[in-house]
């Protein structure tokens, strides 16, 4: 059997939005209004001879767009291709260093079963460490949490976004030097609006850390098995059953009340019996509680990079985005449908069944 490859050039993600027509989720991308109400803080549209969209127009294929992040950094690009209530296609930045070529962002809006859904493929990237790092590794994180905050907004009215500060909205490496980004570590910082011990209880029990990250856990010492609401320990064993349907078991190393977490986090690589540790600390910032996580001890090698760093990079970037929309709003953004939650899994396989 052909051993699958992993192809750093392109991703796709998809998510399923309740309580919103294919119209409106056409006019959250293609208006300059509609995309500064849950994306980018800033945008202009210019065709012709300068001419600015108004900010209900939808723009068209040819338009000159400018975006304005919330932290300062603005995008420029061109819109590609436009069609109504159901495709968005758009330039977003040079494939890499040196390269005159462009990334391309293709949106379709769909509905099926009476949901509406959109996917995200993004295309044409580089395989250099520029192109996994800042477009495949951070694009993905940041499509994640601006596509989950599409959701909260239109199901609940919570724009997840912060509003404050010189901080990013996710934790992406493209923030940081190229030379120093490392493959066997990496580092999130989430801010919650939730005072520390109610943010460090959501780590601790079963109960507890179904509620945001996983849909079932079981946590066991001495072949006793600890009840739902009973605090875990060191030396504890896991077993964490997601709604996609797979299961991790790991051990929780170290636990101090309300400050730090570490626990085992499957293994280095497919050959080996290292463990990949993660480690937590809770803090408090103003009105903030601050979850640092690193996650460390992963191989260097293509296993290690697409198994461990991007990939459980992304996914704490979207459980800790969704911890932070259940203390905040009460609201889970989990897709708990095993078959829907399967689809809205990133992937880049060349022969994905």
């Amino acid at each position: 059997m052909k051993q699958k490859e992993f192809d750093w050039t392109y991703f796709k993600r998809r998510i399923y939005i309740n309580n919103c027509s294919k119209e409106e989720l056409f006019r959250k991308w293609a208006t300059p209004k509609g995309i500064t109400e849950w994306f980018i803080e800033e945008a202009d549209y210019k065709y012709g001879d300068n001419t600015k969209r108004k900010p209900d127009e939808i723009v068209r294929a040819g338009d000159k767009y400018w975006w304005k992040f919330h932290r300062g950094s603005v995008v420029e690009g061109t819109v590609l291709e436009v069609k109504e209530n159901s495709l968005f296609k758009f330039t977003f930045g040079k494939k890499d260093v040196d390269s005159d070529e462009e990334v391309i962002v293709t949106v379709t809006i769909n509905e099926k079963n009476g949901r509406c859904f959109f996917d995200i493929l993004q295309e044409n990237m580089s395989e250099s460490k520029y192109g996994k790092v800042n477009y495949y590794i951070s694009c993905n994180m940041g499509w994640m949490f601006h596509m989950n905050n599409l959701k909260s907004i239109c199901e609940t009215g919570n724009d997840l976004r912060i509003q404050d500060g010189d901080r990013m909205h996710v934790d992406a490496p493209s923030r940081y030097p190229l030379d120093k980004y490392k493959w066997t570590e990496f580092k999130q910082v989430e801010y919650i609006k939730a005072l520390k011990d109610k943010v460090f209880q959501k780590w601790t029990t079963s109960k507890d850390i179904t509620e945001w990250f996983i849909a079932e856990a079981t946590y066991s010492y001495d072949d006793m098995i600890r009840k739902p609401d009973e605090k875990i320990k060191a030396g504890d064993k896991y077993s964490w059953t997601f709604f996609q349907g797979f299961t991790m078991k790991g051990k929780i190393l170290k636990i101090d009340e309300n400050e730090f977490l570490a626990f085992t986090f499957g293994k280095k690589d497919a050959e080996l019996d290292e463990d990949i540790i993660v480690e937590l600390s809770f803090s408090t910032d103003g009105e903030k509680s601050k979850i640092e996580l690193i996650q460390k001890n992963m191989a260097d090698n293509e296993y290690g990079h697409v198994n461990h760093n991007m990939s459980c990079m992304v996914g704490w970037c979207y459980f800790l985005t969704n911890l932070r929309s259940l203390l905040e709003s009460g609201y889970d953004l989990r897709e708990k449908d095993i078959k829907l939650a399967k689809e809205t899994q990133s992937y880049s396989l060349d022969n994905l069944d």
